[in-house]
């Protein structure tokens, strides 16, 4: 199938006063203009060839305003989506509007995701992923105040196998991620360079090294090498 363009997709969503008019266009930092948005989940789609592929099962884990799913199924596959969606959210009316239906799900350190979906995918993404470098506006032990919940390697194969275990099909299916920088983020930015990675501990640097991409915030990891961890 041919590549979509920004246009197609907005044409395709009802145009671009309609997309606004929702509150997808919002004061999100990463939301102002929509087309900005529709253009980055483009792009991860190609990436991915998403337009050159068979019908695939995708999940997307942290949706944001829901375009990447939407894309997923123009081009022909299954698409889940899931995000911290609460009663009234801002983008209620632009999941409407895309026919879309993330879950109400956030990702918790040593937390299985057993039993939130009801199927296995062959690719699981997320992209500006704030998984492992997360500020809670509440905390999950219901306090109420905020913090950071930094992962190092313990808590990433936690979640990396319990994604296998739980989500993944076969041993070729992969987890795709774009994560933020753990190195611009608490504890790791007021450290001495030296001592950290990208990621956030050196350790972390060591552990994600063999599985990065060409954007060394990016890493690509398969069920079998999960499984091999």
């Amino acid at each position: 199938m041919e590549q979509l363009t920004v246009q197609d997709v907005i044409k395709r969503a009802g145009g671009i006063k309609l997309i606004n008019d929702t509150g997808i266009s919002s004061d999100n930092k990463y939301m102002v203009h929509a087309e900005d948005c529709i253009k980055e989940q483009l792009d991860w789609a190609h990436v991915l060839k998403l337009n050159h592929l068979p019908l695939l099962d995708i999940l997307e884990i942290g949706t944001g305003a829901g375009f990447f799913p939407y894309i997923c199924r123009e081009y022909g596959h299954y698409a889940e989506s899931c995000d911290d969606v609460e009663l009234g959210s801002r983008w209620a009316m632009g999941y409407k509007l895309l026919n879309i239906e993330p879950k109400s799900y956030y990702v918790y350190k040593n937390t299985s995701i057993e039993g939130i979906f009801e199927k296995k995918f062959d690719i699981i993404t997320s992209f500006r992923s704030t998984i492992g470098t997360t500020t809670y506006i509440e905390h999950p032990d219901g306090t109420g105040d905020s913090s950071i919940d930094v992962w190092d390697v313990d808590e990433w194969k936690f979640f990396l196998k319990d994604c296998s275990k739980n989500l993944l099909k076969s041993d070729d299916s992969f987890i795709y991620f774009q994560c933020n920088k753990g190195c611009n983020l608490p504890p790791y930015v007021n450290m001495n360079p030296d001592e950290v990675s990208i990621w956030g501990s050196k350790k972390l640097g060591e552990f994600f090294l063999p599985f990065q991409q060409d954007q060394h915030n990016i890493f690509s990891i398969t069920k079998e090498q999960i499984d091999n961890l």
